[in-house]
């Protein structure tokens, strides 16, 4: 029993990692999708078209304020800069992509068939991820941590 004990001590030493990989993950998904709809012209406009679709209000100023959110924050996620803030940032994106768009588009027969494909979808992993990222912080790989430590 000590030596399960033991290697699960040492496993728990690396976790940092798997917060690592997480943090610049998601930050990258976000900083690339953000990146796209500010500077590409096209999936700007498909941007503003989702939003019309959804009847997100004002979806001129929504398209550039969600796509420079997801730009800035996932940014600084990658480095471990203000990840309480990037977090909830990217989070309430997720939020309001899952209630307005992602959501609605599952077609199930049965609540359990409803369940699976929600669960099934990118942006309820990234919220999963992003909540998971808040409650456990940046990891000692971040800027988070080298000012905590500065301080």
């Amino acid at each position: 029993m000590s030596e399960i004990k033991t290697i699960l001590d040492e496993l728990h030493g690396w976790v940092w990692l798997g917060i690592l990989l997480a943090r610049v993950t998601v930050g990258s998904e976000f900083l690339l999708s953000g990146r796209g709809k500010l500077f590409v012209k096209q999936r700007r406009e498909q941007m503003r078209q989702t939003l019309r679709e959804a009847h997100i209000p004002l979806p001129e100023f929504n398209a550039v304020f969600v796509s420079g959110v997801e730009f800035v924050f996932g940014s600084l996620l990658i480095v471990g800069a203000a990840t309480p803030l990037a977090c909830f940032m990217l989070a309430s994106v997720m939020v309001v992509a899952i209630v307005t768009t992602a959501a609605r588009g599952i077609k199930a027969s049965s609540p359990l068939g409803w369940l699976s494909e929600f669960f099934y979808l990118p942006e309820v992993l990234y919220l999963v991820i992003l909540v998971w990222l808040f409650l456990s912080g940046p990891g000692w790989l971040s800027v988070d941590h080298l000012i905590g430590t500065a301080a």
